[in-house]
């Protein structure tokens, strides 16, 4: 049987439409899918919540999001990732989570939309995840440019250069989360090992 052209590409894309379909990231439904999320993902898109007084308490507060509950769709399929055995389903759902993630980025997010801080520390994880370094020591950095009082951040990414074998940055690091948080015992742990 002979397939010309246009067959051809008729299969094609029939068969990326089905793809792309598939493509898409667990979203959050059942209470129990909630419980490891942010409680405005639940207030904000959990059918039971729609219209209600805490709904749009969240939306006011969290306005100019662009989408925030694809970064909660992104957020629940990171963590669904860890609960499989299967390493190549598990960078498939890290890759689905980190598309997910992004897309407020593309569609409108506020520059200085209060949650970005948070926001690039999960996607820099999910890129540390995917063994994308690079990528994720840039989003580590743009969260700690957007709020450099949060250690958790400074953490992450000096555990990510100490990994890397980079220890004298990742002293940098430690240093400078420690101006910020000088009390921090994380940091002054991490800083005390790092310097041994």
């Amino acid at each position: 049987m002979k397939i010309n052209l246009t067959t051809s590409l008729t299969i094609f894309s029939v068969i990326s439409s089905l793809l792309s379909v598939n493509a898409k990231a667990d979203y959050p439904k059942t209470d129990y899918d909630y419980l490891g999320l942010p409680i405005y993902c639940k207030e904000m898109h959990q059918d039971t919540y729609k219209g209600t007084a805490r709904a749009l308490q969240w939306e006011k507060r969290l306005a100019g999001n662009g989408g925030i509950h694809h970064y909660c769709a992104g957020l629940f399929t990171y963590n669904l990732a860890w609960k499989t055995n299967n390493n190549q389903d598990r960078i498939y759902k890290l890759k689905l989570a980190l598309n997910e993630m992004s897309y407020p980025f593309d569609h409108g997010i506020a520059p200085n939309f209060v949650l970005l801080p948070k926001m690039y520390y999960d996607m820099g994880k999910v890129q540390e995840a995917l063994d994308d370094y690079q990528s994720a020591i840039e989003s580590y950095q743009k969260s700690v440019q957007k709020n450099p009082k949060v250690w958790m951040t400074y953490a992450a990414l000096s555990d990510l250069l100490s990994k890397l074998n980079k220890n004298k940055e990742a002293i940098e690091v430690l240093e400078k989360g420690l101006e910020h948080k000088p009390n921090s015992k994380p940091l002054l742990k991490r800083l005390a090992k790092l310097k041994k």
